[in-house]
């Protein structure tokens, strides 16, 4: 099962930020599904161990810390929750 994150606000209106951490969460659980206003992309585990952390370190509000990976956002074109029509 495939990790899910909603992302609220694209960063420079084309980048997802995600966390260091759920990315490898994400890794370990097959894949990662990211929605955002109402749109859907998913990404395997060959795309999310390609990508790479920010050099910037975040201090956590509750324990340690995390860096950010900016994802294009490139929602797919039809809902993954809906099925194909076969004529």
């Amino acid at each position: 099962m495939a990790k899910k994150v909603k992302v609220k606000k694209l960063w420079q209106g084309r980048y997802v930020s995600v966390k260091d951490y759920e990315i490898k969460e994400a890794i370990s659980k097959g894949g990662m599904h990211i929605s955002h206003d109402g749109k859907f992309m998913s990404l395997s585990v060959d795309q999310l161990s390609q990508l790479k952390p920010n050099s910037k370190v975040f201090q956590s509000k509750f324990k340690g810390s995390y860096q950010l990976v900016d994802i294009p956002w490139e929602p797919a074109t039809t809902d993954p929750r809906q099925g194909s029509l076969q004529l």
